[in-house]
């Protein structure tokens, strides 16, 4: 099966890349090859590669970036996923989309499920909830598939971040009033896989197992690399991030478990591996 993929360099398609590599003929771009937002370019891809299945990584992820410029997210985020959409449905090709947990307001009590209602509070959610809304129209059998969290190798990312702070400073400062479930990259290669492989269509969210907040999250980190950091608890309105963060992005893996018979593992022990093995 042949897969064609946008947003080739990021940080989710250097994690999962090696696993597909083994499963599928990739043919690999990123935006200095294929800007999603040129339709031209897009179905000259299509004709040459003539793929099973295209993969969405390609996304305008800077959150508080969206906020400053919530038109070019609109055109990458929104009308380049309709316009990938577009040309898979012209090409008779499936898509699997990628898309993200900000298009919930995050005031759910419980574990989001697909079904549940949206409402995005910041420029990101809203033009990742647009093109997730396009994609279904323009192809109604394409996959969309949530995550959240993520951390891996090939790309900024918390743990990252967080550990470089703490060797630099010796303390950091961590929000603790939002809860998730951090996530490595890697492990969602083989959900992708499996939805890729069944054909399956609709919205699927897929994380690690278990929930926390960053300030958790942070603890976790030293912990199992044994660094001595003073951490301090904080809230996301001390922070002052521009963009509003859902309070609550934990999901409900249901739909995933049933669909693929995948059981998605616990996120401390992603993390440990994680760090063990250098991502």
């Amino acid at each position: 099966m042949k897969l064609l993929i946008s947003g080739g360099k990021g940080l989710l398609a250097g994690s999962i890349l090696p696993y597909l590599g083994g499963r599928f003929d990739l043919a690999v771009y990123d935006i200095d090859e294929w800007d999603i937002t040129s339709a031209s370019k897009g179905r000259e891809l299509m004709e040459l590669h003539r793929p099973d299945v295209v993969l969405n990584l390609a996304a305008m992820t800077d959150v508080d970036g969206c906020e400053d410029g919530e038109d070019m997210a609109r055109r990458v985020n929104a009308e380049g996923a309709g316009t990938v959409a577009g040309l898979c449905a012209a090409a008779g090709a499936r898509l699997v989309h990628m898309s993200t947990d900000y298009v919930f307001d995050g005031t759910k009590g419980s574990p989001y499920r697909e079904d549940d209602e949206t409402g995005p509070a910041s420029a990101y959610g809203r033009t990742k909830l647009a093109g997730e809304r396009m994609v279904l129209e323009r192809l109604p059998g394409a996959a969309v598939v949530r995550t959240q969290w993520l951390y891996g190798k090939g790309g900024r990312n918390f743990v990252d971040t967080i550990t470089d702070l703490a060797r630099r400073h010796g303390k950091v400062r961590v929000v603790n009033d939002q809860r998730g479930s951090p996530t490595w990259a890697r492990d969602l290669a083989a959900p992708i896989s499996s939805i890729v492989e069944k054909g399956l269509s609709g919205i699927y969210h897929v994380s690690n197992t278990g929930s926390c907040t960053w300030f958790e999250f942070a603890k976790a980190i030293f912990s199992i690399l044994n660094m001595n950091v003073e951490t301090s608890p904080i809230t996301s309105g001390e922070l002052g991030r521009k963009a509003a963060r859902p309070a609550n992005s934990v999901f409900d893996l249901t739909k995933l478990e049933g669909s693929t018979g995948i059981r998605m593992r616990g996120w401390m022990d992603a993390l440990r591996e994680y760090l063990a093995t250098g991502g």
